[in-house]
């Protein structure tokens, strides 16, 4: 109960907090408490295995306290340190008796746990005196295990000799297993702080960066330097470094070349200090710094101490007045193009370590320590190593001054413009506002093509807007083909009076270009925006030149449009007026949109991709519910037309044979009874008996009624003979294909089947059947299914008609069922044969009528529909004779269903759309 309660007391510890402080003291006061030993204490391990106690509990000050202090790594021998990881040995040591106890946990290859008797053996004796100067003369130590890692030690120390029992064993256990959990949450605590504390950091950088209006590094200089804790930094820039003949950037080597004044240099804080005269004046002119990354890869240089580098000898120097020590030298650059360095310095440090008693580092275990008194270790000038996570955030905070500098850039390009072309100024500050517009205007587009993803809508947007912004005369979007050919797929043409657009370049325009072909999209793969300003100081071939001429092209810009990875197409901008110089400006807004615009291009391909497969996902639904209805219909009629075929046949056979046999039986009557009228003439008295025999069975009534019955006989085989004639007809299992049928035949098969519904009965009148039957030639149908299409329909009226069935014959609400048929014209000219049943039913409301032909739809009771019947009519009628099946119903007057189906039959074609290239 005690364990289960210090479980529960520590597990209810490490849910209510987080913080791994709170949780080992107050771990410890609670072990101590239990085991009732003098002390209780935490020892954790630093990363070159020394380590040091964070928590402990004393009973009445029995024992020192050990509490901060530091233990060499060489007190926990390696084989020990082997023993608590790999099988979590507790050891248990009785300095009386000079034994040492070991209790594995567990077994680390089966995971059983073995017998918790502890096996004591002799103790070393250097371990002894190590306890013994300790003042501790019982100890138990159980490791402390964190990801396969030993993290650190939970120990219970006694200044008498005391007995261990299984069960302080086995809560020591429960209590290192939980600290365990602790140390988990403790670290993901921590990690999520450090992660928070370094998004916060780069947030108010940035906010510094871009927040105001004119660029101003110096304050976002300051707090880059504190958030590194150090005590100066430096950042040097590129500045007033553009070109104007060749309007490009100069190089920041070149900017800092000595006696250029292209840079500029923010400093905070403690710096270097350069003796003068100097041929160098700036620390990043050191040729230390271009040497290291003269090979192009800006990494962040992080140097723990400048004077264990050999390289930095001449760094060394200017530090040298300094107690600067490590330097941490950030690269700035934009888009692989190096324009400024940023460095943070950090002084040399002075060092205390807190020892539990003096030891001497070269004769580590040769004798045991006597004394575990304070002993204060103090190191002088001693380096600050940075740190992962440092360097990590100086990768994100260096992106934000690279692109804050680049914006810097333009901006002192600007200035330039305005300082030193003063006869231009009118002509410079209207270029000056359109490049701030246009740089506006990325955002308003980007907003603009994000507004739809319908991929036209996207193009149509895409081109307006950039054709009218930049002020060209035409903006295209141009799609790659898989042989690297291509077609124009979007196109604006700005309204203009000074060029004619004969050639007719636009939407679904062809454009194969063999150096695209041959290249697979040559410079544009590797992501390069192409601008000529003038086709012909290009040095294009004469058949480049002849090709662009066609169009009217006089000057371009080609962005390249990437979806993913993969090449696109490119964003075309069209100069047909004659040449242009386009600006920088321009071509990297082309550029941003181009890549916008792969953005919007892949959302809309998977929109349209989604939407196709939840429409095929719907059609092969409807499909599959279609599928299902006609197998259910199909078989049921299937199995329906083969009773009536088999009834019918089995019907056939004796009904034959019975009227076959009536002609010979009427003839035999016939001859009977003449040879008997001639023996009543030739002995007209006979004799007594025949007499008698006679007048028995009344020879007489026989010799008349006896022509009757046959007669009669022959009248009821004829009248089965024209049932099971109608039966074939409904079923017409023989006429599965198209072929030319009497309606008038199938409709009176399908009454006289229905018969035994229509016929009045003693509790209730019958149904009327009205023939209005025209004068219809043979229709060329699906006999077989065009009598399910009658079955279906008939049978519908007679339920609707069940209520009536209850008033008298001669009561005007006595179910009536008109059957007419007409020759009518369909649409195309063409004769079509229309069959009209109406009923005098209760009919239907619109909501229903609107529904009575989808599948599964029913208006009858469970049990007595399926809702199948209309559906497959729908099917049969339309679908497979290309006809009309409609429904017209109102409430309390009756229903009418017009069938209409061709006379002749004609092919369905559905007739497709193909976009023209």
């Amino acid at each position: 109960m005690a364990q289960e309660t210090l479980l529960r007391r520590i597990t209810n510890r490490i849910r209510q907090s987080l913080e791994l402080e709170d949780i080992i003291r107050s771990t410890t006061a609670e072990v101590r408490s239990l085991l009732g030993t003098d002390r209780v204490m935490i020892y954790k391990f630093h990363d070159d295995g020394s380590g040091q106690v964070i928590a402990e509990s004393i009973y009445e000050n029995r024992l020192p306290s050990l509490l901060g202090l530091n233990f060499p790594a060489d007190d926990i021998p390696p084989h020990a340190r082997e023993l608590f990881i790999k099988s979590r040995v507790r050891s248990v040591v009785n300095v009386e008796s000079r034994e040492i106890g070991q209790s594995p946990a567990r077994d680390l290859n089966t995971g059983e746990i073995p017998c918790e008797e502890i096996l004591y053996r002799p103790v070393d004796p250097c371990h002894v005196e190590y306890l013994t100067a300790m003042g501790v003369k019982s100890s138990v130590v159980a490791p402390i295990i964190y990801q396969d890692q030993l993290w650190g030690l939970l120990a219970s120390h006694h200044s008498q000799a005391r007995d261990v029992a299984e069960y302080e064993l086995e809560a020591m256990q429960m209590v290192v297993e939980q600290l365990s959990v602790a140390i988990a949450q403790s670290n993901l605590l921590t990690q999520t702080r450090a992660k928070a504390e370094r998004e916060a950091i780069i947030n108010r950088i940035a906010t510094l960066l871009h927040s105001l209006p004119t660029i101003v590094l110096q304050p976002a200089l300051e707090a880059t330097v504190a958030a590194f804790n150090g005590v100066g930094g430096r950042l040097c820039i590129r500045h007033n470094a553009f070109d104007f003949q060749h309007s490009i950037f100069k190089s920041l080597t070149e900017c800092l070349i000595p006696g250029s004044n292209c840079f500029q240099l923010y400093v905070c804080g403690q710096q270097p200090i350069i003796p003068n005269p100097n041929i160098y004046p700036l620390l990043e002119q050191y040729s230390v710094w271009q040497e290291h990354y003269k090979s192009g890869q800006y990494s962040i240089w992080a140097i723990p101490d400048i004077y264990q580098d050999a390289n930095l000898r001449i760094v060394q120097l200017v530090f040298q007045p300094t107690k600067i020590r490590s330097i941490l030298m950030i690269p700035l650059h934009y888009r692989q193009e190096l324009v400024g360095y940023l460095s943070i310095f950090r002084n040399e440090i002075d060092t205390e370590t807190l020892w539990a008693g003096k030891f001497d580092p070269d004769n580590r275990q040769l004798y045991p320590r006597l004394s575990f008194d304070l002993w204060r270790e103090s190191k002088k000038s001693q380096s600050q190593k940075w740190t992962d996570e440092e360097i990590e955030l100086a990768e994100e905070i260096s992106k934000h001054f690279a692109s804050a500098i680049q914006q810097h850039e333009l901006y002192q390009q600007v200035q330039n413009f305005n300082e030193n072309l003063e006869n231009q100024v009118h002509k410079r500050t209207l270029e000056m506002q359109r490049t701030a517009e246009q740089q506006q205007a990325v955002f308003g587009v980007i907003n603009k093509i994000r507004e739809s993803l319908d991929i036209d809508t996207i193009f149509k947007t895409t081109t307006k807007e950039v054709c009218q912004l930049i002020k060209s005369d035409r903006v295209s979007v141009y799609k790659f083909s898989a042989d690297w050919g291509g077609e124009f797929v979007g196109d604006f043409e700005a309204t203009s009076p000074n060029w004619f657009n004969e050639s007719k370049l636009g939407i679904n325009t062809i454009w194969n270009d063999t150096y695209l072909q041959d290249t697979q999209g040559g410079r544009y793969r590797h992501n390069e925006t192409f601008a000529v300003d003038d086709i012909y100081k290009m040095g294009f071939t004469p058949c480049h030149v002849d090709n662009l001429e066609q169009f009217q092209i006089h000057a371009f810009v080609l962005a390249p449009i990437f979806i993913r990875k993969k090449l696109w197409g490119l964003l075309c901008a069209y100069q047909h007026t004659g040449p242009r110089q386009w600006k920088t400006s321009e071509i990297n807004f082309i550029s941003q949109i181009a890549s916008q615009l792969g953005i919007a291009i892949q959302q809309a391909e998977l929109l349209v991709k989604t939407q196709q497969q939840a429409e095929e996902l719907t059609q092969t639904l409807n499909a599959l519910q279609n599928t299902q209805t006609q197998l259910i219909q199909t078989e049921k009629m299937s199995s329906l037309g083969q009773l009536v075929a088999g009834v019918a046949h089995e019907i056939n056979n004796p009904v034959n044979f019975i009227s076959g046999n009536l002609t010979h039986i009427n003839e035999y009557a016939k001859d009977l009874l003449s040879m008997l009228d001639i023996y009543q003439q030739k002995y007209p008295k006979p004799c007594e008996e025949i007499l008698e025999r006679a007048e028995e069975f009344d020879l007489e009534f026989i010799i008349e009624d006896l022509p009757k019955s046959l007669s009669s006989m022959k009248i009821g085989v004829d009248r089965i003979r024209q049932i099971v004639l109608s039966l074939r007809n409904f079923s017409r299992l023989d006429e599965a294909e198209m072929k030319e049928v009497n309606i008038h035949e199938g409709i009176d098969s399908t009454l006289l089947i229905l018969q035994h519904r229509l016929k009045t009965r003693s509790e209730s009148a019958g149904i009327q059947i009205i023939k209005k039957y025209g004068d219809l030639p043979l229709v060329e149908c699906y006999a077989g299914q065009l009598n399910q299409v009658l079955m279906n329909v008939l049978s519908n009226a007679i339920d609707a008609l069940e209520i009536y069935r209850k008033y008298p014959a001669e009561d005007p609400k006595t179910g009536k069922i008109t059957i007419s048929t007409t020759v009518e014209v369909m649409n195309d000219n063409v004769k079509s044969a229309v069959i009209h049943i109406s009923d005098n039913g209760p009919g239907m409301p619109e909501a229903i009528k609107d529904r009575i032909f989808d599948p599964f739809f029913t208006t009858k009771p469970v049990g007595k529909g399926t809702g199948l019947g209309l559906s497959i009519s729908y099917q049969i009628v339309v679908d497979k004779h290309g006809g009309i099946l409609k429904c017209d119903s109102q409430p309390d007057v009756g229903t009418e269903f017009w069938i209409e189906i061709p006379i002749k039959h004609i092919v369905i074609s559905r007739r497709g759309e193909a976009f023209g290239k």
